[in-house]
C-alpha cells in the first residue's frame, strides 16, 4: 500500500507537478528512513494513542549494522514524509536523536535479565521499557520540557501489535486489519484498512477511524462498529490513489458520519 494524493491542485503549480500526499499508510511509512542532516535511521515501530487516534512517537534504530539500539522520538519533532525519497525528516540533530531515551522490545529479551540493568528501568503497561533512565514522577512531569524522546510513550499502542489481527464487527468477524492511514500534518489516524477476503478473494476496505471501538482484552482482535453487509456495500476503492478528500466525505456520509474539518 502506498500514499494517496488530493485531487485539489494548486492552480499556480504546473500541470505535471507532483502533489503532496494527503494520507500515508503506516505500514509503508515504517519502511521509510528517518533523516537528520546526512544521517539516516531505520524506523522500527510507531506508537499511537488509540482513544484519540493520534500518532505520537516513532522508534528509530541508531545502533548501526552490528549494534541494534532503538530510541524513541516524538512525532512533533518529525517533518513531512517524502514519498519520492521514502524519507521522514527529523527536525533535530543526529546527536540529539542518539541521545533520546532508549527503547527495546521485551518480546526478544529474557525478562529475568531486566533486573540486572542499572540504573532503573521504566516498564510501561504494554511491556515497552526504557533502559538507562532514572525513575520518573509522572504527577510532577507536566512542567518538564519535552525532550526528543518523551517518556510518556508507555501506555500507547504499537502498530505491530495491531496489524494482522482479526477484525470483529456487530455481526461477527469481518476481516483482518492490515493497515492504518494517517495525516502527517495533524498526526491523526484517519482510516483502518481491512482485508475482507481470503487468499484468492482479497478485498481491501477503507473504514473511517471513528468506527474503531477498541482492542479486545488480551490483544486477540479488533472491534469496529460496522456490519459485514455495510462493508460489502461500502463505496469501492479500486486504487489507493483515489483516496482524496472528496472520496473521504462520500465514505463518511455512507457510514452516517459528519464530514471531517
Amino acid at each position: 500500500m502506498t500514499t494517496s494524493t488530493s485531487e485539489n491542485r494548486n492552480p499556480d503549480e504546473p500541470a505535471g507537478a507532483t502533489q503532496a500526499p494527503v494520507f500515508f499508510a503506516m505500514t509503508d511509512v515504517l519502511r521509510y528512513s528517518a533523516t537528520a542532516k546526512d544521517a539516516r535511521f531505520p524506523l522500527t515501530e510507531l506508537f499511537f494513542e488509540s482513544e484519540k487516534g493520534l500518532l505520537r512517537f516513532v522508534a528509530l534504530d541508531v545502533g548501526g549494522w552490528f549494534d541494534r539500539r532503538e530510541v524513541i522520538v516524538s512525532t512533533r519533532l518529525m517533518g513531512d514524509p517524502d514519498e519520492s525519497t521514502r524519507e521522514w525528516p527529523v527536525e533535530i540533530s543526529p546527536d540529539a536523536i542518539k541521545d533520546a531515551p532508549e527503547w527495546s522490545d521485551p518480546k526478544v529479551l529474557d525478562q529475568v535479565a531486566f533486573a540486572a540493568i542499572q540504573p532503573s528501568i521504566l516498564v510501561g503497561p504494554l511491556g515497552g521499557h526504557f533502559s538507562g533512565l532514572p525513575a520518573v514522577d509522572r504527577r510532577g512531569s507536566q512542567d518538564v520540557p519535552e525532550r526528543p524522546g518523551n517518556l510518556k510513550v508507555d501506555g500507547l499502542e504499537r502498530l505491530n501489535d495491531w496489524v494482522g489481527l482479526p477484525v470483529f464487527g456487530q455481526t461477527g468477524e469481518v476481516g483482518t486489519l492490515i493497515d492504518f492511514l494517517f495525516e502527517p500534518e495533524t498526526g491523526h489516524l484517519s482510516h483502518l484498512v481491512i482485508d475482507t477476503g481470503g487468499f484468492f478473494s482479497a478485498r481491501q476496505m477503507v473504514v473511517p477511524y471513528d468506527l474503531l471501538r477498541h482492542l479486545a482484552k488480551g490483544g486477540t482482535h479488533v472491534v469496529v462498529n460496522v456490519t459485514e453487509k455495510q462493508l460489502a456495500e461500502a463505496p469501492p476503492l479500486e486504487k489507493f490513489d483515489m483516496l482524496n478528500r472528496s472520496w473521504v466525505d462520500t465514505l463518511r456520509a455512507y457510514y452516517q458520519l459528519t464530514p471531517r474539518l
